[in-house]
C-alpha cells in the first residue's frame, strides 16, 4: 500500500514540475518577444516609454525603453510618472459618481445647482450631459485660456451654448472643467486635493501626482521628433500624472467596482451614441464583470493608452508621441496569443 501511495505522489510531483517547467518556458518565450519587439521599437525611434502587462490579474511583464527627456541623457526607469492625457477624464468622472453614490447630487440635475454663477443656459445642462459630452458648451479657447479663472470668466460671457444639451455628442474640454467645478463646489476642496486625498490614496495610489510642474522628481518630460522638449502648461488644472503600477492599480480598482459600484460604472460606460467617448473611454459589463476597458489620451508629446479585458491589461506610457499605441498594442496581443 505504501508503495502505491509513494508512486501516486511521485507522479503528481512530475505533473507538477513539468506544468511548472512549461509555464516557465512559456513565460520566458513571451518576455523574450517582448523584449524583441521594444528594442526594435526603441532603435526606430518609434517608441520611447514605459509598458506594463497583466494576464489574469498578475503583472507578467513591466519595463522602461528610452529617455526621461529630451537631453538624452537620463534613462527611464518604470518610477517614473507619466501625464496620461484625457483618460486623467476618468478621475472627474469617478468623482462626480462617488458623489452621485453618496447622495450629493444626481445625473439629472441641472448644473446650475451647483454652478449658480453661470449664464441661464445652465439651467439645461444637466451632470449626464458633461459625462457624456452633449452639454452644447463651446470649445476652450486654448489661446486666450491660461488658468481656471480665465476659462469661468470666458463662460460667464458665453450667451448661448452651441446646441441644444442632449441632442449632439461634441468631445470638448469645457464637459470635464464644469465636472471638476461641481466636485469643488460639492466638497468645499481643490479638484487637485479631492483626487488625491480622496480617490487614490484611499485605493493605494501613493505615487501619483496631479498638475506636475517641471522641477518634479521621476516625471518623464515630453518631446517631439525633433529633439525639442515641450513647454508644460496647464490651460486648466486636474491632470493627474501616473507610474505603471499606479496606472495598473487604478485600472484594477475600476474593474473589481472598488471605488464606484457596478451600476455607477456601467453608466459611465454608456455612450450617448455608439463608439462616442464617456467618462471611462469606452467599455462593457457582462454578468457582473467589466468584459472591456479601453481608453487612450494625448497632450503635448505625451501618449497613454489602456487596453484592459477579461484576460489581459495593456498599459503603454510615451513621452515621445508617435501615433502608434494601438498598433503596438496589437503586436503585444499578437504576442500574448501565441
Amino acid at each position: 500500500m505504501n508503495s502505491i501511495i509513494k508512486k501516486i505522489k511521485i507522479i503528481f510531483f512530475t505533473i507538477a514540475l513539468t506544468t511548472c517547467w512549461n509555464f516557465y518556458s512559456q513565460t520566458n518565450e513571451i518576455e523574450k518577444n517582448l523584449d524583441t519587439l521594444f528594442q526594435k521599437a526603441l532603435q526606430s525611434k518609434t517608441f520611447n516609454g514605459n509598458v506594463l502587462i497583466a494576464e489574469k490579474g498578475k503583472i507578467i511583464y513591466e519595463k522602461a525603453f528610452g529617455q526621461a527627456d529630451a537631453s538624452n541623457s537620463v534613462p527611464l526607469n518604470t518610477d517614473y510618472r507619466f501625464h496620461i492625457g484625457s483618460i486623467a477624464k476618468e478621475f472627474n468622472a469617478v468623482g462626480i459618481m462617488i458623489l452621485k453614490e453618496q447622495g450629493k447630487l444626481k445625473l439629472d440635475d441641472p448644473i446650475s445647482k451647483f454652478l449658480p454663477e453661470l449664464p441661464s443656459w445652465a439651467n439645461k445642462i444637466k451632470i449626464i450631459n458633461l459625462l457624456q459630452y452633449t452639454s452644447g458648451l463651446p470649445q476652450i479657447k486654448w489661446n486666450e485660456v491660461n488658468q481656471d479663472s480665465d476659462n469661468m470668466a470666458f463662460l460667464q460671457k458665453t450667451s448661448e451654448l452651441d446646441f441644444e444639451p442632449g441632442t449632439k455628442y461634441d468631445y470638448n474640454n469645457n464637459n470635464v472643467f464644469l465636472q471638476r467645478r461641481i466636485i469643488e463646489k460639492i466638497t468645499n476642496m481643490s479638484f487637485n486635493s479631492f483626487v488625491i486625498k480622496k480617490i487614490l490614496k484611499p485605493n493605494g495610489i501613493k505615487n501619483a501626482v496631479v498638475d506636475p510642474d517641471e522641477k518634479e522628481k521621476l516625471f518623464a518630460k515630453s518631446y517631439n521628433s525633433k529633439g525639442k522638449q515641450d513647454i508644460l502648461k496647464y490651460n486648466i488644472s486636474g491632470w493627474t500624472a501616473l507610474t505603471l503600477k499606479d496606472f495598473y492599480k487604478w485600472s484594477e480598482a475600476i474593474n473589481s467596482f472598488k471605488i464606484i459600484n457596478q451600476e455607477s460604472t456601467r453608466e459611465l460606460f454608456v455612450p450617448f451614441s455608439k463608439d462616442n467617448q464617456t467618462g471611462l473611454g469606452g467599455g462593457t459589463i457582462e454578468n457582473g464583470k467589466v468584459t472591456n476597458h479601453i481608453h487612450d489620451g494625448a497632450a503635448f508629446n505625451y501618449q497613454a493608452l489602456l487596453i484592459s479585458n477579461l484576460n489581459s491589461t495593456i498599459i503603454l506610457m510615451t513621452n515621445n508621441k508617435q501615433n502608434n499605441l494601438e498598433e503596438i498594442s496589437g503586436s503585444i496581443q499578437n504576442i500574448l496569443d501565441k
